[in-house]
């Protein structure tokens, strides 16, 4: 069973796609930032999975796909001294953080993202000296 973990060192949702107008095309693109971070996604994915002869681990087709995701960011400098964590009640939702981990994960780490049967995203509580973290654990049975 091949378990795969790696870390990118920033906490993003996937942002909305934007919309545009020109003359009589219309379209959607994807944010610069976000196509970024999904990008940072991929290249840690394929660095944590390397093999020898410089192939990346993929899951095969029709394989379940179980995926774990954990983010960690640090209290603000605004919060009193006395207080050393809080429950990690802000954006980016839990679910945009998996969206991007996802889509930034696919053709990569496995074909498609219906693929993935488990998912389980925690957002540690805020805490001081805590460096902004997302860490992803992907395994699949073969």
């Amino acid at each position: 069973m091949p378990v795969i973990t790696f870390s990118v060192p920033f906490v993003r949702g996937k942002q909305r796609p934007r919309f545009f107008k020109r003359g009589k095309h219309t379209g959607t693109y994807t944010p610069k930032e976000t196509a970024q971070a999904m990008y940072d996604v991929a290249t840690a994915y394929r660095g944590a999975s390397l093999r020898k002869h410089g192939e990346v681990l993929q899951a095969p087709k029709g394989v379940a796909v179980t995926i774990a995701i954990t983010t960690m960011r640090p209290l603000p400098n605004s919060r009193p001294k006395r207080v050393f964590r809080e429950r990690d009640v802000y954006k980016p939702d839990a679910d945009n953080t998996a969206k991007l981990v996802l889509d930034g994960l696919n053709g990569v780490a496995w074909e498609d993202d219906t693929q993935v049967t488990d998912l389980h995203v925690h957002k540690y509580d805020r805490m001081r000296d805590v460096h902004p973290q997302t860490r992803v654990l992907v395994m699949w049975e073969e």
